[in-house]
């Protein structure tokens, strides 16, 4: 006979107090949804904010070189 694996119940902690969140209203389960999506979309948020963060850096070292470079030369000009 297989065993049955007992869940914890879905808590939420806030201001040092935890909660039950099955024993919630309807109304404070969607805003406890509510509170988890933002919580993900900050994450995400700051996720492509260290990469865009990490992408200007790599541009301003690539112009910083560029600029200190003393060749006048311009791959992307014929003219040259």
């Amino acid at each position: 006979m297989a065993k049955t694996k007992k869940e914890k119940p879905d808590i939420l902690k806030l201001d040092d107090k935890e909660y039950e969140i099955g024993a919630m209203t309807d109304q404070q389960k969607m805003m406890v949804a509510h509170l988890r999506d933002i919580q993900n979309k900050q994450a995400s948020n700051k996720f492509v904010a260290d990469q865009l963060q990490v992408g200007h850096d790599g541009f301003v070292n690539m112009l910083r070189a560029s600029l200190n470079d003393p060749s006048p030369h311009d791959p992307g000009d014929e003219n040259d």
